[in-house]
């Protein structure tokens, strides 16, 4: 069996150290690797084992290519990003037996933001387990990013340091499958290029989450029945612009937008921080609401924050994979003390937070 071919890169430090060290076992000793090893790295290079003069050591060592640079695998494969639906469904949830689904539907964490909710995302995981919910389809912005709009904001910078607090302070428990969007963490994607979603879903699931991440903007999710087969689409989006005058406005205008032919049955919404759901052209629609309190930036845009999330249950007909009714559990945390004190909104440290209850209106 013919050996491995050993990389230019190991002969070209073998070659190196040889043209320092002039003894092959010393070699060995300081690149930790054996003695035979070595004697092949110099054949690979045409450098015979006996001492040669610097000279001809270095025309060897020039002599050795240079290794190719390999891209990151968090590279951003194609530029402008394209949604992660464009190159089809990127995953699959089976209904259960009596041809029903059950989910959470919760995203607009913005993790490490002073005015992150780890509260109410707590509370709703358990009782998104509770329940017995399949899974929880976070709809975007799961860390808060950095742009000249949060500077004061946010608990940590950069992308590492984020994601580290979201793995550090995240319930488990339940499958969580999440898209991102091009503001908070797509900052990041803009600006470096990085694939964001594969980075932080390796974050997540080295500290022993089950995180997986959806892709690019929207991501179609197929509903197929246990019993038949048959199959229904479910998007799951984090779109863009600012809220509208009226709460369904945005996302109706968005259903309006789409072709016949490439409505999805159900889709849920991220990104307005709203808790809402209906029927638009037959689509089976849902503002996922936040776990952020209203940031001094939504403060001065008169935007208003659904702190909660929702849990949803859909019935499929098996014999042709439609989604017959959508039965949504909007969850809404109320504040019990609107004016919070001093601290509220602080540049400088930590925040007073609102005391919320699922239970109390105020």
């Amino acid at each position: 069996m013919a050996a491995k071919p050993r990389p230019p890169e190991l002969a070209r430090k073998v070659a190196e150290a040889y043209a320092e060290l002039k003894s092959a076992h010393a070699v060995a000793v300081k690149l930790g690797i054996s003695p035979s090893t070595v004697y092949r790295c110099l054949d690979d290079v045409n450098i015979k084992r006996d001492w040669h003069p610097p000279s001809s050591l270095r025309e060897a060592i020039a002599s050795i290519p240079e290794p190719e640079p390999q891209p990151s695998p968090y590279t951003i494969e194609r530029v402008p990003q394209q949604p992660a639906f464009a190159g089809g469904p990127v995953f699959e949830l089976l209904s259960r037996p009596d041809n029903t689904f059950l989910f959470g539907a919760a995203g607009d964490l913005h993790a490490a933001s002073k005015y992150t909710r780890w509260d109410v995302r707590e509370e709703l995981y358990r009782y998104f387990i509770e329940e017995d919910a399949q899974c929880n389809f976070d709809t975007g912005n799961w860390i808060d990013g950095f742009f000249r709009y949060n500077t004061f904001d946010v608990e940590a910078h950069g992308l590492d340091e984020q994601c580290s607090i979201l793995a550090r302070r995240h319930p488990r428990g339940l499958k969580t499958f999440a898209v991102w969007g091009d503001d908070h963490e797509g900052w990041m994607a803009q600006r470096e290029g990085i694939n964001v979603g594969k980075y932080c879903q390796d974050v997540m699931q080295a500290a022993g989450h089950e995180w997986h991440d959806l892709g690019y903007m929207e991501a179609h999710v197929l509903l197929r029945n246990a019993n038949s087969g048959k199959t229904a689409t479910l998007a799951v989006v984090h779109p863009g612009g600012g809220s509208a005058y009226a709460i369904s406005y945005s996302i109706q205008k968005i259903i309006e937008s789409l072709e016949g032919g490439e409505k999805p049955h159900v889709a849920l919404y991220g990104h307005y921080h709203k808790l809402w759901s209906g029927l638009i052209r037959n689509v089976w629609c849902l503002q996922t609401g936040c776990q952020q309190d209203q940031t001094p930036f939504m403060r001065k845009k008169r935007l208003e924050a659904h702190v909660g999330g929702a849990l949803v249950r859909l019935r499929q007909d098996p014999k042709t994979g439609s989604i017959l009714s959508m039965t949504p559990e909007l969850i809404r945390f109320f504040n019990r003390d609107f004016y919070a004190g001093t601290g509220r909104w602080s540049r400088h440290g930590p925040v007073t937070m609102l005391n919320r209850h699922v239970h109390t209106i105020r």
